[in-house]
């Protein structure tokens, strides 16, 4: 993914920037068009990128919704948490917990939680200046990524162990002490 991005700044910069300067500056072989022409060339990939992101958490939020809807609990009270196309909700009233990855969730009663615990992974740097460090890098950013959030265990045979991605710490002690309370405690 670091690669695709650093690739994406080099090319803006690149084809994007002559555009823009061609186009402040003037351009003595060509007219406006060849500057808007590049400009587009330059700019468009980032555009695009930023387009398809921006849809992808429109899409995302309204799966949280639904979800939230089916486990019984309101948006904004504090008893969910969605990030990166994953997401839980705790329905304290149904004593439910519901987990979410991608466009699949599910409830589980209180009596279904068999653990959960957090883990926070940072990815070591690989120092060397070709494009192999940077897939090195990316790669093991990629794997702290999947290594890092709220991991819940419960009885299901088809979905055995949920990972719900939470990278600040602060949100996963946050949740830690809420499932300690509404299940443990109850």
């Amino acid at each position: 993914m670091a690669v695709k991005f650093v690739f994406l700044f080099f090319w803006t910069l690149l084809f994007g920037g002559m555009g823009l300067v061609s186009l402040l500056v003037g351009n003595p072989n060509g007219g406006p068009w060849q500057s808007l022409l590049m400009l587009a060339i330059g700019f468009g990939p980032l555009a695009l990128i930023i387009r398809k992101s921006k849809r992808r958490q429109a899409e995302s939020d309204a799966v949280h919704a639904r979800m939230l809807a089916a486990a019984g609990v309101a948006p904004g009270t504090g008893c969910d948490h969605g990030e990166d196309g994953t997401g839980v909700a705790i329905n304290r009233v149904a004593r439910t917990l519901t987990l979410r990855i991608g466009e699949q969730w599910k409830t589980y009663p209180f009596s279904d939680i068999r653990e959960w615990e957090t883990s926070l992974q940072r990815a070591g740097q690989v120092v060397a200046g070709s494009l192999a460090a940077l897939g090195a890098n990316d790669r093991a950013r990629h794997y702290a990524n999947e290594m890092t959030g709220l991991f819940v265990t419960v009885r299901d045979i088809d979905n055995a162990r949920w990972r719900i991605a939470m990278s600040d710490t602060n949100v996963q002690a946050r949740w830690m002490e809420i499932l300690r309370q509404a299940i443990k405690e109850s």
